[in-house]
């Protein structure tokens, strides 16, 4: 394992990227008889358009995982970050922790944009949503090769878990993105702490023998209005 501790491009197979209309239909307002075949006819036509534009890159970054001074921080060499109680317990008993960053690229938030500038606020807001849905797909990819790399070292890994959500703060990204080579996988970071592409996530895996992911955590999560908290739950 110690020869993986590095920086590690991944592969986003673009073939492989998953969107679900159903999912989408739902945070449009089906369930309250909101959509009608034109909306769906639009939900279709921009998944096709946005798998086709995407240009998703993906890194992440393994290191071990350090005893923490404090219950609401994560350790590793050479940095502290406070994640906060909640991540901070859902990572325990990590052996590493492996920081990924990825993107679904600039095309689909530009074509969201330009459909709005243009008056299409519902393309746009179509558009919008699943690009958001795009990187989650490029995400979960990077997560199965790191879910891959500890099964051949015999153990298990976490749910990611992302600066700006369970009390971590987002200003912690200047920290994560210090581990990446400065423009990584085409995302840099404003001075407040926002990616650019937008539609590109940050984040941190738990690795190790006594670790265990959950299938939904948004029973962790004090996001009550997260447009995706209920689709998991349903």
């Amino acid at each position: 394992m110690r020869e993986l501790l590095k920086t590690h491009d991944s592969f986003i197979d673009k073939s492989l990227l998953r969107v679900d209309p159903g999912a989408l239909l739902k945070l449009l307002g089906e369930q309250e008889g909101m959509i009608d075949s034109h909306t769906a006819g639009l939900v279709e036509k921009y998944i096709s358009e946005c798998l086709t534009i995407s240009s998703p890159e993906g890194a992440f970054f393994l290191t071990e995982a350090l005893q923490s001074s404090s219950d609401d921080e994560i350790t590793v060499p050479g940095l502290v970050f406070a994640s906060g109680k909640i991540i901070s317990k859902m990572l325990r008993h990590s052996a590493y922790y492996v920081f990924f960053v990825v993107t679904a690229g600039p095309e689909p938030e530009d074509l969201a944009r330009s459909l709005m500038a243009e008056g299409n606020y519902l393309e746009g807001y179509v558009v919008d949503l699943i690009a958001s849905a795009l990187v989650d797909s490029a995400a979960d990819q990077i997560q199965e090769q790191i879910r891959m790399i500890a099964k051949e070292g015999g153990m298990s890994i976490t749910n990611r878990y992302s600066p700006g959500y369970c009390s971590w703060q987002v200003e912690e990204q200047q920290k994560l993105f210090s581990l990446f080579t400065e423009g990584s996988c085409g995302i840099s970071l404003s001075e407040s702490s926002l990616m650019n592409p937008v539609k590109s996530i940050s984040g941190i895996i738990g690795m190790g023998a006594g670790v265990s992911y959950r299938d939904y955590t948004c029973e962790i999560c004090s996001m009550l209005h997260c447009q995706f908290r209920t689709i998991g739950n349903q």
